[in-house]
């Protein structure tokens, strides 16, 4: 796959209000894929379940992702007046061709565990980075700029329980992008987030990323949010 070309790009503002949650999962996914293209490029067949494991989570959070921006975010944006590049549509349907080669090199090696099957891996497994990463940085610098004009914080917060709210249950996302953040931004995103979110709900998201990420991580939640992960403790005690 060739990285994508762009129009000539401006840099302008980040999203102020509460979609700026949108870099968290820009950065998750940025994370992912940079860790993907540089493990294929060093894989062993000792680590190939891991691997497995690691590319089919960012497969399905990559594709709701990209789905939640052609289905609900840039129509948003559109119907408000703000200009989405029509090419960050194809993009996305782009960067699915590209999941599927790593994904179709990764059975193929699952099926031979050859070192030439491995070592086939990083090609694809690099292309899916630098057309991601490309992709990421363009959408940032020119449709999600727009968000502060068009919408108000009470209006972005809607749109994010939208969004929330039309998603099928995924008890893994939230866990996902708790683990690929540094701790200074996870703390932000998690205050970001409970800003926008009911105390039932929020407890509810508390208690999927508890579930779901390592010791060493939530132990970092505790830190940085003690009153978030406190959510968790009150519901198992009540």
């Amino acid at each position: 796959m060739t990285q994508p070309t762009h129009p000539e790009k401006t840099t302008g503002r980040r999203i102020a209000g509460p979609l700026k949650t949108w870099y968290d999962l820009h950065e998750a996914l940025a994370h992912e894929v940079t860790g993907i293209a540089a493990d294929a490029g060093a894989l062993t067949l000792d680590g190939l379940d891991d691997f497995a494991t690691r590319f089919w989570a960012f497969d399905r959070e990559l594709r709701a992702h990209s789905e939640v921006e052609d289905g609900i975010m840039f129509p948003a944006i559109a119907d408000r007046g703000g200009d989405i590049e029509a090419h960050l549509g194809q993009e996305h349907r782009d960067e699915q061709l590209a999941v599927y080669a790593v994904g179709a090199a990764l059975l193929h090696a699952n099926a031979i565990r050859s070192p030439e099957a491995l070592s086939a891996l990083g090609a694809p497994a690099a292309a899916l980075r630098d057309s991601l990463l490309a992709h990421l940085e363009f959408e940032e610098a020119t449709a999600l700029t727009q968000v502060d004009d068009l919408f108000t914080d009470d209006e972005q917060a809607a749109l994010f329980r939208t969004i929330i709210g039309s998603l099928p249950p995924d008890p893994g996302l939230q866990p996902w992008v708790t683990a690929a953040l540094s701790p200074e931004h996870l703390e932000a995103r998690l205050r970001n987030i409970a800003s926008s979110m009911s105390t039932p709900a929020l407890t509810d998201l508390m208690t999927q990323i508890h579930a779901g990420v390592s010791t060493d991580t939530w132990a970092v939640v505790e830190a940085r949010t003690p009153e978030l992960a406190g959510l968790v403790s009150a519901r198992a005690g009540s």
